[in-house]
Order: C-alpha cells, then structure tokens, then sequence
C-alpha cells in the first residue's frame, strides 16, 4: 500500500505536525526503530506451542530468544519477543475486526502495511478478513490513535469532506497515504488522529452512530444481536445468513434478534443493513461476518419407531410449527433472562444434573446419516414431580399434540422469540392464555418419539431454533 513516495510524505507530515503544534512523539510513533522484536503478552489459555504456531515460528526459537530455561513458568502477563518479525516493533494486541472496518480501513487506522498485516496474522489474501476475525495488531503506549473522519461522498472532494468537518486535508492526504487530494476513492473511510477522550465512531452513514452485532464470532446454535445507534427516527431492513431481520426500537436507536442456524456453513456469512430516514436520506451496508462452529458432538444412534423418521410424517409437522414460529408480534413481553423450566432439587443444578440431552448434537436414526440435530435441551423430572414452567411472559399460541414433539406447548414473547415444550403429559394452558415466567403450564411426560419420560425444551429467534440455556445467563437485547 506504501509507494516510494512515503518517505516524502512522512517527512512533510512531521514538518506540518510541528507547525500546527503536534507533538511529534505521537506523530511519528510508528516510525521508531523496528530493530527490537515485537512483544507479545501471554493470555490466560496459551501454550508456548500454541503461540509458536500462531505467529508461525518455532517454539525453540521463542525459547531461545527469551532465554526460557523453564517453558513452565510462562504464565498469563508473561511478555515474549516474538522472532521472524522483521519490520514490526510494539506489544502484539488482540483485535476483534468489527463491522464497518476494511482492509484498507485497518491500515490506515493503525498505520500498518499490507506487508506487516500478513506476516503478523500469516494471510494469504486480504479478502480472509470478515467481521468477527481476530487480528493480532502492533501498538505501542506512544502510537496515536486514530478514528474514522468520513468518506468522500460520490461527486465531492476530499476538500469537501474536510471543509465540512473542520479537518486539514493535506494531513487527510498524508494520513491515509493517498497520492494527492484527488485520489480519495468515494465511500472509502478516511482516518485521522483522535483529540484527546475521543473514540471511534460509525464511518458507515450520517445517519448511523455505530453498529454492533453479537457475539462475534457468530457461532452456530447462538443468538446474535444486532444493534443499530441512530443519530434520526430510520426505517431499516436488513438480512443476516439469507434471514431477514425485524428491527425494533430499543434505546437510542434500534434491535433485532436472530438465531444462528445450528448446521449453519462455518465461514463468511453476508449481512446486510439498509435505512432511510423521513427526507428519504438513505444508506445500504453489506459485509461479511464469520460463523464458527459450535462443537456439537455426534449423539449415539437412536433407535425409534420408523415411522416416526418417516418425512412425510415429520415434515407436516415441521411446516407446522414453523408457520407457527413465523409470526412475529411487535410487543416484548419477557424481562431480563429467562427461569428454568422445571424444578431442580436442591443442592443440584438443571446442568448437568437434571439434563438428559445437549442443544445441537447430531442425530442419526435407526443407523441412519448424522444428518440432523437435537432441535433442543432434554430434561428429566430430576425426581421430583416434574412440573414444568414458563420460561418468560408471554402469550401461549399452541397446544396440541404432534408425531414427534407429542404433546407440545408454544408460547410467545414478543419480537419473534418463542419457546416451546414437548412430550408432557398434561398440558395445563389453552391458547390465547397470558402466562408469567415460572407459571405452571403441565407436566413431564412421554408422549411423541421418545424413550422415557423427560421434558424436551426449544427455544425459537425469528423462525430459527437456538441454545436455550444461554437465555437463562444472558438477558436479550
């Protein structure tokens, strides 16, 4: 990304940071001399081999370098040199690629090269970088920092830009290493040094302050939260993974909930994010995010009635409570996290003590392919009298009996989000019933394809099935 130019620029940079009275320590921290290795800090988790292997060089020679006559006294805050870096100095931080940064975003943001990116992160190829990668990144304590000024709208200048947020252009120029003022390609996101307390904003949009969705790394099985701060009243669409989000106001701007699939393709997943505000000012947002996987194992086959495999039995079914899970209502009936669904005796917990089957394994019938998985968490009765409760508020919107689910509960919270029961016994509600979190709606059973009694327990975000143990540890949104 550097032309030969670049000692020109540097040079004419420090000239102009001194004459506008910058302190030329953090001006030119990224050029200090790059003879001592880069450090990095041991983290809580890490093996010498594990660090040896990430940054692509031997153990033996971290050992040697750092004069190691003990690999087992390297511990969490340990500082190591890092050798084979030439050309990069500074403590190794640990980044997370957000949505909105770009390659060439990140250059520029820590004024890096192409060359220096792909040695520290060993890339092939720039295009391996999605929201939700980890990057090791170089920094020192005297490194500027440095935030988004804009891009150059299509049809304006760099001048414009700079003019119209009281910036200097030519340390625009400079800055981002453009050849010229003219040079600037519309939509790109430009940097420039951070004034004191200042952080880092939305470069997307005018009308957008940030955008955050979370986790991230997405992972299958999990629930993401899309958050969008707004500077004006949008409407605002949008799709993750091929699903089409549902946005709601929440705080100082917007929400949405959406279930990750739990054999969803691990990799880049494309997200969207379109908006227009009441003048029709409008902006669209795409980029990929990365799905990792969630570390299902494989379940032991299971062996049941054949006819209850049978897809044209199981997908009436199927089609059912998928229509039902469709529907979203615009109210949020549920606060904070959700309450377990049975009694635990007490002394033990509901995981591991009273769980007969995890979210996510892969299912294989009768010796068939480990083609599906376990669409939620089984609980027993744990020896007690096997009542079983509402997880949330809500409004119950089926009960009925099913082939596989037997006789199965549905209720809704709001905003897309559903939990469901199965297999009881006695179902205690009717539909249109309002319940609140930890009322009694039935009673553990064996009904539908099972092999003893147990409680099997869903959970359901914009039409896709979910963890639902972690609704009981984390409050949404």
């Amino acid at each position: 990304m550097y032309s030969h130019l670049r000692l020109f620029k540097v040079i004419t940079f420090l000239l102009l940071m001194t004459m506008l009275g910058m302190p030329f320590q953090a001006a030119a921290a990224q050029d200090q001399s790059t003879s001592d290795n880069p450090v990095y800090i041991v983290q809580q988790g890490d093996t010498l081999g594990a660090i040896a292997a990430r940054f692509g060089v031997s153990t033996d020679a971290i050992i040697e370098l750092n004069q190691i006559s003990d690999p087992n006294l390297v511990t969490e805050g340990t500082r190591l040199q890092i050798p084979g870096m030439e050309g990069v100095s500074g403590v190794l931080t640990t980044t997370v690629v957000s949505l909105g940064q770009s390659t060439d975003g990140l250059l520029r943001q820590y004024q890096l090269s192409e060359e220096q990116l792909a040695k520290i992160n060993r890339l092939t190829s720039p295009a391996e970088l999605y929201a939700g990668s980890t990057l090791i990144i170089p920094q020192s304590d005297t490194q500027a920092q440095f935030v988004p000024q804009g891009s150059v709208a299509s049809g304006g200048s760099l001048l414009d830009l700079a003019v119209g947020s009281g910036a200097n252009p030519w340390t625009l120029v400079l800055l981002n290493d453009l050849e010229n003022s003219i040079s600037a390609v519309p939509g790109e996101t430009l940097y420039r040094t951070a004034r004191d307390g200042e952080t880092s904003t939305s470069s997307i949009s005018p009308l957008v302050q940030s955008i955050e969705i979370s986790p991230l790394p997405l992972v299958q099985g999990s629930t993401a939260e899309i958050r969008v701060k707004t500077t004006t009243a949008l409407t605002l669409t949008g799709s993750l993974n091929g699903r089409e989000l549902r946005f709601f106001p929440f705080e100082d701007g917007y929400v949405a909930l959406q279930g990750v699939f739990a054999m969803a393709d691990t990799g880049p997943a494309p997200f969207e994010l379109s908006g227009v505000d009441s003048n029709n000012q409008s902006f669209s947002f795409q980029q990929n995010v990365l799905i990792q996987s969630g570390h299902f194992a494989n379940d032991a086959t299971i062996y049941v009635d054949p006819a209850t495999v049978d897809k044209s039995n199981t997908q009436p079914e199927e089609d059912q409570v998928a229509k039902i899970v469709s529907q979203v209502t615009s109210d949020k009936m549920w606060d904070g996290v959700f309450v377990k669904p049975i009694d635990v005796p007490a002394g033990y917990s509901m995981v591991p003590d009273c769980r007969t089957d995890s979210f996510g394994n892969r299912r294989s019938y009768n010796n068939g392919p480990y083609e599906s998985f376990h669409s939620g968490v089984d609980l027993s009765k744990c020896g007690l009298a096997g009542n079983i409760y509402a997880s949330a508020a809500g409004t119950v919107v089926f009960t009925g009996s099913l082939v596989v689910r037997g006789n199965y509960t549905v209720i809704d919270h709001g905003w897309g989000v559903f939990s469901a029961y199965g297999h009881q016994s006695e179902i205690d509600v009717k539909v249109g019933d309002h319940v609140e979190a930890g009322q009694l709606i039935g009673v553990i059973g064996a009904t539908g394809r099972v092999d003893g009694p147990h409680l099997h327990w869903e959970i359901w975000v914009n039409g896709v099935l979910v963890q639902p143990l972690d609704w009981l540890d984390q409050a949404y949104p």
